[in-house]
């Protein structure tokens, strides 16, 4: 019965027969393969962009460099360049035949800089500490150093003219200042009164100048501050190598207290140091703080000085 929907299913014209199932199984192939083996490829086969499948073509080595005579130089047999050495400028300058003063940090030698005479202040190596790490602290100190020089001078603290930094050699070329420090002044004991009051005021002006400033110098001897051969006998401060920076009146208590047992070695400069706290105290606006640490720190020390 051909109306039975059953056999109307199979029937090929019919509305009510189902789609033909594809053939599962059977690979579909490609019109125009490609070669399996890529030596089989042809130009038009590979890919025209690069991949990671490819061979980097690499260059050959250079042949190793020849000598004077045909024969191969040992010392540069890789064909590299040979590291060019330091140029040690202090003994350009003959700055190690002028030795001025050694100690535990540096050495300070008198070259001809530029045609001006110039002190060179250089910084040793410590052999206790790591080479990277000795470096890195050296290197830091020695910025340290030029840049509260350098900040000292816009606080208007008379200082020696800073002329060029070595990061090689670790070292620092600065004006010569020419006369005496406050140390020989004192030893020698050539000072008259009206002396004492002028250099104690410069002294105490610029001490409180760089605290005010939040600068501690951080070894006020009277090895550090030299006196010009001039008329005004101008009062320069040197030797930043442990300055810091600082607002702490203890930090400034213990500047003054170094500074005043530098300066009272003897009987006669303690009317020196007076003056610099006179001065100091008229040109600070922060004395007070800093006059009750100093008091406070001169107790500890002489604590210290009696129990030993």
């Amino acid at each position: 019965d051909v109306s039975s929907p059953a056999r109307a299913r199979t029937q090929p014209g019919s509305r009510l027969a189902k789609p033909p199932r594809p053939r599962v199984g059977i690979r579909y192939v490609r019109p125009n393969p490609r070669p399996r083996h890529r030596s089989e490829r042809g130009a038009l086969d590979r890919p025209s962009f690069p991949t990671n499948r490819r061979r980097k073509v690499t260059n050959p080595p250079d042949p190793p460099p020849m000598g004077k005579k045909g024969f191969v130089d040992k010392h540069n047999a890789s064909g590299a360049e040979k590291p060019q050495k330091r140029v040690d400028i202090i003994e350009k300058l003959g700055g190690y035949d002028n030795l001025v003063s050694q100690g535990a940090e540096g050495r300070v030698f008198a070259v001809k800089f530029c045609g001006r005479d110039t002190i060179v202040k250089q910084r040793f190596k410590k052999t206790y500490r790591h080479p990277t790490l000795d470096a890195k602290l050296t290197r830091s100190r020695l910025g340290m150093e030029a840049r509260s020089m350098m900040r000292a001078r816009k606080l208007g603290v008379v200082t020696p003219t800073l002329y060029y930094v070595d990061q090689q050699q670790s070292a620092i070329y600065m004006e010569k200042v020419p006369g005496k420090s406050l140390k020989e002044l004192i030893r020698e004991d050539s000072m008259s009164e009206k002396d004492m009051e002028d250099i104690g005021a410069q002294v105490g002006k610029a001490v409180a100048k760089m605290h005010d400033g939040g600068l501690i110098h951080g070894d006020l001897t009277t090895s550090n501050i030299l006196v010009r051969d001039d008329d005004e006998r101008t009062v320069v401060i040197i030797d930043f190598g442990l300055a810091s920076n600082s607002i702490i009146a203890e930090d400034k208590g213990v500047d003054l207290y170094v500074l005043e047992r530098a300066i009272t070695v003897t009987h006669s400069s303690q009317a020196l140091f007076e003056h610099v706290m006179t001065a100091y105290r008229r040109a600070s606006g922060q004395w007070s703080s800093s006059f009750n640490k100093f008091a406070e720190v001169r107790m500890r020390g002489r604590k210290r000085s009696m129990i030993g």
